[in-house]
Formats: C-alpha cells, sequence, structure tokens
C-alpha cells in the first residue's frame, strides 16, 4: 500500500521497531501482514452468511481505491500511459479470479482447509516461472513444492464427495489466479511503478465484481457493513505490510514465513468456528512448514561448513 507507516502505527510500537535488526523488522512486518490476511478469511467467511461473495469482494476494492486515492490524484498522468496493457489485463484477471475463488474457499470448507489449498499457488509460481520465465528453478525445490503439496493433502483430507472435490476445484483455480497475478506482477516490476500496478488491480477488479453483485444486491446492516469495511481496511494495511517485509529481509526468508499462515488459520478456526484438526491435519501442518524452512536451513549449512 502507498500508505504512511504513520497512519496507523502507534508511536511507541514505531520507535520500538526502529531499533530492531533489519533481518527482523522483515520477519515482524511479514509476521504481522500473514496474520492480518488470516483475520480477512476469518471476516469474509463470516460476513459470507448473509452476504454475497461478489458484493464482499466489491466493498473490499472500493475501500482499497478510496485508501488509494491521494497517491492516484498525484500520479494521474503516469496512470494515464500504461507499458504494458496485456500484462496488466492478465494481472486483473488474475487476481479476480484469486480473490472470488479465495472468498469462495474459506466461504465454503473448514478455514486451515482453505489456507492449506491457497499454498499451491507455490507449485503454480514454479510451474510457470519454468515454462514462460525461463527461470532456473532446480531439482530441490521442485522436491520442497512436491513435499508441501503432500503436506496440503493431509490437512485438508479430501473426501470423495462431490461438495468437498468441488470447492477443492475452486480453491486450487482461486491459487492459480494467485499464481499467474503474482507472475504478473514480477514481470511488470522493472517497467511499472507500483501505483500503477495496484490502481489499475483495484479498479478492475471493483468493476467487474460490481456487475454481479448489482443482481444479489443486500443492503448490509451496520454491523455487516463494519465487518465490510474492515475487510478492504485490513486487507490493504496486510498488503502495505507484505511489501514493506521485503524492504527489510531477504525474499526468500520473507517467503517462507508465509506459512506461518497455516498456524494463524488452525487457531482462528478453533477459536471463531470450533474446527479441530485431526493427528493427520497436524502432520501435514509439519510437512508444509518443514518445506519452506528445510531449503533456507540447507543452504544455511552449507555456508557454515565451507
Amino acid at each position: 500500500m502507498l500508505l504512511s507507516k504513520r497512519q496507523f502505527i502507534p508511536q511507541p510500537l514505531l520507535s520500538y521497531f526502529k531499533t530492531l535488526p533489519a533481518p527482523i523488522k522483515g520477519i515482524a512486518l511479514a509476521l504481522a501482514s500473514n496474520a492480518l490476511f488470516v483475520t480477512v478469511g476469518a471476516l469474509v467467511r463470516v460476513l459470507s452468511e448473509s452476504i454475497d461473495v461478489f458484493q464482499i469482494l466489491f466493498f473490499r476494492q472500493l475501500v482499497f481505491v478510496i485508501l488509494l486515492l491521494p497517491s492516484i490524484l498525484v500520479n494521474l498522468d503516469v496512470l494515464m500511459k500504461p507499458k504494458m496493457v496485456k500484462l496488466h489485463l492478465l494481472r486483473v484477471a488474475g487476481a479476480f479470479v484469486a480473490l472470488y475463488f479465495g472468498y469462495l474457499t474459506v466461504s465454503n470448507i473448514p478455514f486451515a482447509d482453505a489456507t492449506a489449498i491457497g499454498f499451491t499457488k507455490v507449485i503454480f509460481v514454479a510451474i510457470i516461472s519454468r515454462l514462460f520465465l525461463t527461470e532456473s528453478v532446480g531439482l530441490s525445490r521442485f522436491v520442497m513444492v512436491a513435499v508441501g503439496f503432500v503436506g496440503v493433502m493431509l490437512v485438508v483430507q479430501p473426501s470423495m464427495s462431490q461438495a468437498s472435490e468441488g470447492y477443492i476445484l475452486i480453491g486450487l483455480i482461486g491459487a492459480l489466479g494467485a499464481a499467474v497475478a503474482v507472475i504478473c506482477v514480477r514481470k511488470m516490476a522493472a517497467t511499472e511503478p507500483r501505483v500503477a500496478v495496484l490502481t489499475y488491480q483495484a479498479i478492475s477488479v471493483g468493476i467487474i465484481a460490481l456487475i454481479p453483485s448489482l443482481l444479489s444486491w443486500q443492503w448490509p446492516t451496520m454491523y455487516e457493513f463494519t465487518l465490510l469495511i474492515l475487510v478492504g481496511v485490513i486487507s490493504s494495511i496486510a498488503q502495505w505490510l507484505g511489501v514493506t517485509a521485503y524492504k527489510w529481509g531477504e525474499a526468500n526468508i520473507i517467503a517462507n514465513v508465509e506459512y506461518s499462515q497455516m498456524i494463524y488459520s488452525l487457531a482462528l478456526g478453533y477459536w471463531l468456528f470450533t474446527e479441530i484438526p485431526n493427528s493427520l491435519a497436524i502432520v501435514g501442518v509439519s510437512i508444509i512448514v518443514a518445506s519452506a524452512l528445510i531449503p533456507y536451513a540447507l543452504k544455511y549449512w552449507e555456508k557454515q561448513i565451507r
């Protein structure tokens, strides 16, 4: 997000944060970002009991655009001259699929299961990077991705029921959309300013969501309206924290911290929705976390023995 950190971080906390070493700052911001994104998922699940998912998504984007408005006004000249239109369109499509299908998934299956399915994004990113970006993705990386996928299946434990299979498939499509969006951002990062990438996505996804949301529009109660605003605000703060985390910490370390979402989702699933994971799910979570941490641990060990 293009917001000043002073707008939402208390001064004492900000002063303490400045005293931390750079890698710790990155990890702390990533942990906070992940916690907020999981909180958004919980809010969406609560809202989906009475509000259509398209309407939730529209309000999220509306709040996002309002928060971006100062930057939009300052950068109108830049925004009127996009440099990579096709990639922007592909990124918008990927973001819409990721958000809408992700919200559908978290609204209809156990909370931790939906989070675990979302991690298949890592698999899709690795495959797309190898096929279309000609990035070097080694055998060890693919092995760890495969191990992580096994962990996802242990958490989800898909039944053979049509309903379960349907929402698992929806979650996988959402993860593929997220991967496409990530790859597009990676391709555009060198030439497109961040304000353009965020603004086009925020406005375009909002417009796409508005049309179907009008067909099932329901005026929210004050309680629901408050939750809808929170979804937008918390999502925006979480995105800002996540982006800023990469300023302070190494990319591979920050990416690995993303797996903390599994712990948060298990805790929230138990606390809010009384979803108790079984022993296989606990094993699956351990495997998912290990698949993220092992490559970094091996690199650290190699450096030590040299």
